[in-house]
């Protein structure tokens, strides 16, 4: 439930964390619909933070934002790429010393946090969520160690990729918004244009999103054979808002800006089904130019759609109202993201005289936790029945594992035990032992190997 009182306000803060750029954006558990995005200038739009931190030379005075390239140019230190540096664990050297990169990466978060004071006090910061273009295995752990430096008693942390961002956002919107599937454009101008769908399958409870992604590299700068503007903001971030893309270069009408149109009308076209699609939304600096004529058209015949660049930091936020304030919201639907398994896996196997299904994995585990290890007898048979049920809709399917070569012994005697482990997002590494029958029938040492794409 949703406190109420004045005395009890609590704050729900997304944290944009990228490589060249972050963003951050909040909500108040009182008056949850109305989403903010901290802007580097007051009453404008100027929402990128360089994700960069100075130290003042000879002193241990840190700065980020603005201030950060006023006193590089007066002779501190600046260093980037800190979030890269905290997920491979290389240590940053700042006049000649060796920094935790972890915990520079902190001393910038709690920078940010400070200029956000003005308008979140950080005791009363209830719940922050990271957002990050990838969360795997390497970056959890990084965030993990960059959150024990926070000094934010009483605040939950959360972690997230920006798919499952885009979902909390899709999530805390009309239900009109996604009756039926979302589209998300990511287009900076100059790269090939990312388009994500979300899909949402309403057979399960609950229901299942899950998001298809694909590149257009026909959108890229080079393929329109569009100049690139020198202001452009470097590459290696999608999200953001305030720099000039290559599109500044051109204006509607212009070869190149009908080039970008005519790609752009093909995609959508193609990617956009009819009566498929609910929402649309546009983000980068790709889109703040006035290509679009008859694409727009198209996009906006009968559907929603929304231009922005602060879009995964608002669902950050979003995320962390939904997981503290309001989980039975949140338990309508379940996001499957890239890092989670998309099946069930279970074996067909003799357990206490009977056979029977015995589930082993559930999906929506993150892949690099998903483990399970089970032991049972065989039922004379030189094989095992593994079964992985998708909850997207697709068909159930088995497969056998068949043990080449296993001891001789009669029917109901020989023990195994299964171990199961993901190897990847897509791959599960399995191995089968033999334990014998007690002192019966000792273990003869033999194992089976098997690897399956799921």
């Amino acid at each position: 439930m949703l406190y109420t009182r004045t005395s009890d306000k609590k704050y729900m803060v997304g944290f944009d964390l990228g490589e060249r750029f972050s963003q951050i954006s909040y909500l108040a558990n009182n008056a949850p619909n109305e989403l903010h995005t901290f802007s580097m200038t007051e009453g404008a739009e100027q929402f990128s933070i360089p994700t960069q931190i100075t130290k003042k030379a000879g002193a241990n005075l840190w700065f980020v934002g603005r201030e950060s390239e006023e006193w590089a140019k007066a002779g501190g230190t600046l260093t980037k790429h800190i979030f890269s540096a905290a997920v491979s664990g290389r240590a940053v050297a700042i006049e000649g010393q060796e920094y935790d990169p972890c915990s520079l990466l902190a001393l910038f978060v709690r920078r940010c946090l400070a200029l956000l004071a003005r308008d979140v006090p950080p005791e009363k910061m209830a719940a922050l969520t990271f957002t990050t273009a990838v969360l795997d295995r390497r970056t959890a752990e990084a965030l993990d160690r960059m959150q024990s430096f926070l000094d934010l008693p009483g605040c939950e942390f959360f972690q997230e990729s920006y798919g499952n961002s885009y979902y909390h956002f899709l999530l805390r919107q009309p239900e009109s918004m996604y009756a039926r599937d979302s589209l998300l454009c990511e287009y900076d101008g100059i790269r090939p244009m990312a388009v994500s769908r979300m899909r949402f399958h309403r057979g399960a409870a609950p229901a299942v999103a899950f998001i298809e992604n694909r590149e257009y590299p026909e959108m890229a700068a080079e393929a329109v054979r569009t100049p690139v503007s020198p202001l452009v903001r470097p590459s290696g971030e999608r999200s953001g808002g305030g720099a000039v893309s290559a599109g500044a270069a051109e204006s509607a009408g212009t070869p190149q800006a009908d080039r970008r149109d005519e790609s752009f009308l093909a995609i959508c076209r193609e990617a956009i089904p009819e009566g498929e699609i609910s929402s649309i939304f546009l983000i980068g600096e790709g889109f703040q130019e006035k290509w679009m004529k008859r694409s727009l058209e198209y996009i906006c015949y009968h559907r929603r759609v929304f231009l922005g660049s602060n879009l995964y930091s608002r669902g950050a936020a979003c995320g962390a109202l939904l997981r503290r304030e309001l989980p039975e919201e949140a338990a309508r639907c379940f996001y499957l993201d890239e890092n989670r398994l998309s099946a069930n896996i279970g074996v067909v196997a003799l357990r206490h005289e009977r056979s029977a299904y015995c589930p082993l994995m559930s999906a929506g585990t993150s892949w690099y936790e998903a483990r399970a290890e089970e032991e049972f007898f065989l039922e004379g048979k030189e094989e095992i029945r593994l079964v992985i049920t998708p909850i997207t809709g697709g068909t159930v399917r088995e497969e056998t594992l068949r043990l080449t070569e296993p001891p001789e012994r009669p029917e109901r005697t020989t023990r195994i035990r299964l171990s199961l482990a993901m190897e990847s997002a897509r791959e599960l590494g399995i191995r089968i032992e033999d334990l014998g029958f007690g002192e019966l029938f000792p273990a003869s040492g033999k194992s089976w190997d098997f690897k399956i794409e799921l």
